[in-house]
């Protein structure tokens, strides 16, 4: 806890600073927390830990790190599939992996479970071990400033 605290208060510091924090040493709410000041519509909205995950991934071998979404006002919440808390549809999703292989495999199943699924579309961004997921209800151009954000940051 005491090493977990600390580590938390080096990143804040280093971010009140202006320096970056290393890709590899991000967490996903760090992640999605600068996404939402650079891309405007866009709101933190769930921060998943291993109880919540909806697709128990978070910290088993092969998952993610952490995991943490978005939603963005721009989506009409009465034409997505799925509206739940921290769905997709009504934003987006950060997901860490301890690599970027990690990230690659995991956006590789994603792609193939929403190219068989259209209704579950969304557009699928890895830069190192993040996974950056947006919905599908957003334009490729609005989207396009998600991936954007996400090169700035773990550029």
């Amino acid at each position: 806890m005491a090493l977990r605290l600390a580590t938390l208060l080096a990143a804040a510091v280093a971010l009140a600073a202006g320096c970056s924090i290393p890709t590899e040493q991000r967490t996903a709410e760090q992640v999605m927390r600068e996404l939402v000041v650079r891309v405007g519509p866009a709101q933190p909205s769930v921060v998943f830990t291993a109880e919540t995950d909806p697709n128990g991934l978070l910290g088993r071998p092969g998952g993610y790190t952490s995991k943490a979404t978005f939603v963005d006002d721009r989506i009409d919440v009465s034409q997505v599939v799925d509206n739940q808390p921290g769905a997709v549809d009504l934003g987006g999703s950060v997901e860490v992996f301890e690599n970027a292989a990690g990230a690659r495999q995991r956006a590789d199943y994603v792609e193939q479970v929403t190219q068989a699924l259209p209704a579950f579309a969304e557009y699928d961004y890895v830069f190192g071990p993040v996974l950056l997921r947006v919905s599908g209800q957003l334009t490729p151009g609005q989207a396009a400033a998600y991936e954007a954000a996400l090169a700035e940051i773990v550029g």
